[in-house]
């Protein structure tokens, strides 16, 4: 249960949570606020009811925008219906309906979904229905939907204020991408910037640019005037174009999604709420596994847990999953089945300088047409270094073990899992094919090791006894290699990789300050290694 907290004032002035996602309409005409309504009296919900734990099969009876209860706060506003707002409210419509149909079309059919669990969680909290239409003008309901700066998911979360508010945002796991993490975790986000501007069309405004951006210009500009609807159309015309237009546009989807017949689109179906059982899977699972193991879609798999999105779970910790509802009474024991190398049915090579296809598929012990196909968007011939590529690892989940399995608790099902990374090489170690002109000095200093380590690794080999096209292991069997991003510390990536930052430092005959770069290679040490 997620509990609501008074949020810092500070934080909330320096983050914010959603980035520019598309060009912004034509100018708006700078209307007078004198043009404005006088009535500014609005009906908010004086009492807010407890949260409790969040159900996984919502029922159809949990509230929409037309369920009877406390008044929409938002479309109660008298500012709704003010004749600058309106014109850019018909703007929307017009895009809509024309330009812009079958993207709306599609907005409602995903919305479908997640409505309900919205809904649901919207009613708990006391906060106004029309908020279900939000992560239209967000995300169109697209739950991996990613903008140009990087927000991410059906709120739109950018990764510092995610993290700040509780979700996870690694390479292998994202909590913005999953809309029954992500809900709860934004509305309690807009209930605490309402709180802090006491006006929903602020409160908005501030979602869309930053807390801190809305708190700025009302201190420059606003005067002593109080924090409301108004307040909002006087400063307006100071808010970064997208912003300007963002409540308009939300009145907009409000309109539009909850009564689409009126506008033309009585045609669409929504798609039907998504129905699931939750799991807790431990260490490192590929989603093919997964789905095996639940007697499911790969697809589908897909569609119930975009938050996995290198396609497994994090090793060296126990990750929620979900599978289609009554397809996990036999999850557990089917997964026990598996042994735990095999597990993770793919890897991930990020090509380094000289590489080509067929020295990757040496490395691994696979065809070049197994890796072609496993890539198709990447071009052999035009590869880069960095180019990430997967890879596919022989023998995937055992079915006919899967099936022969007997039935088991939870707890004895799940195990340890083989090691993985988001930039892993396979149990056996990696391997390195010799290129002309190599020395063990120029492949040891390649892979950031010992010239004795890469000997350890191969007894008997010596510079004089190399050849293009031998084999060479130039890493410990069992250990993986991490490649460090912005914003990593040894500590993040031990405990990301379930062990210690002291065993990470000795493992890499690092100092103890453990300072590294973007690009570094850190190797993971085999489990058991302490």
């Amino acid at each position: 249960m997620i509990r609501r907290a008074a949020l810092p004032a500070v934080a909330l002035l320096i983050l914010g949570a959603c980035g520019k996602r598309m060009p912004p309409p034509p100018p708006t005409p700078n209307y007078s606020p004198d043009a404005a309504p006088t009535d500014r009296s609005v009906e908010r919900p004086s009492v807010r009811r407890e949260r409790g734990s969040r159900t996984v099969y919502i029922p159809p009876s949990a509230g929409g925008p037309d369920a009877p209860g406390p008044v929409d706060a938002i479309l109660a506003s008298p500012w709704v219906e003010h004749d600058g707002i309106e014109e850019r409210v018909g703007w929307w419509y017009e895009y809509w309906q024309t330009r812009g149909r079958s993207s709306f079309s599609r907005y409602l059919n995903r919305m479908g979904r997640y409505a309900e669990f919205i809904d649901q969680e919207l009613a708990v909290r006391g906060m106004p229905p029309s908020l279900r239409y939000l992560p239209i003008v967000e995300a169109g309901f697209w739950p991996t939907a990613l903008s140009p700066v990087g927000a991410g998911g059906l709120w739109q979360f950018m990764p510092p204020t995610a993290r700040w508010l509780g979700l996870e945002v690694t390479s292998v796991l994202d909590e913005r991408l999953d809309p029954y993490k992500a809900t709860p975790v934004a509305l309690e986000y807009l209930l605490s910037l309402n709180d802090q501007f006491g006006s929903w069309f602020l409160t908005l405004a501030a979602y869309n640019s930053g807390p801190g951006r809305v708190e700025r210009i009302i201190r420059d500009y606003g005067g002593n005037a109080p924090r409301d609807d108004e307040l909002f159309w006087r400063l307006r015309d100071r808010l970064p174009a997208e912003t300007r237009d963002f409540v308009p546009k939300f009145l907009a989807a409000v309109r539009m999604g909850s009564e689409p017949e009126a506008f033309g689109f009585g045609d669409v179906v929504l798609d039907p709420p998504q129905r699931f059982d939750e799991l807790e899977v431990e260490g490192a699972v590929s989603l093919d596994v997964l789905a095996a193991a639940a007697e499911a879609d790969e697809e589908r798999m897909e569609e119930l847990n975009p938050h996995l999105v290198r396609g497994l779970t994090p090793t060296g910790t126990r990750t929620l999953v979900r599978v289609p509802a009554g397809h996990g009474e036999r999850f557990h024991a089917r997964l026990a089945a598996v042994p735990a190398d095999r597990r993770v049915t793919f890897a991930e090579h990020r090509i380094t300088s000289g590489e080509t296809l067929s020295h990757v598929a040496m490395m691994y012990g696979v065809s070049v047409s197994e890796i072609r196909d496993a890539n198709p968007s990447v071009e052999p011939r035009r590869m880069r270094v960095g180019t990430r590529i997967t890879i596919p690892r022989r023998g995937s989940a055992p079915l006919e073990a899967m099936d022969s399995a007997e039935e088991s608790s939870p707890a004895e099902a799940t195990g340890p899992a083989g090691p993985t990374s988001d930039v892993g090489s396979p149990v056996p170690g990696l391997i390195h094919v010799v290129s002309r002109g190599e020395s063990l000095w120029t492949i040891a200093r390649r892979y950031d090791v010992s010239v004795s380590r890469v000997r350890e690794w191969n007894p008997g080999v010596a510079d004089d006894q190399i050849y293009p096209g031998d084999a060479l292991r130039v890493q410990e069997p069992g250990s993986v290699t991490y490649t460090v991003r912005t914003g990593d510390t040894i500590w993040d990536i031990a405990d990301a990789h379930g062990t210690s930052a002291d065993v990470l430092l000795r493992y890499n005959g690092m100092s103890g300050r453990g300072l590294i770069r973007p690009g570094d290679r850190v190797q993971i040490p085999p489990p058991g290694v302490r």
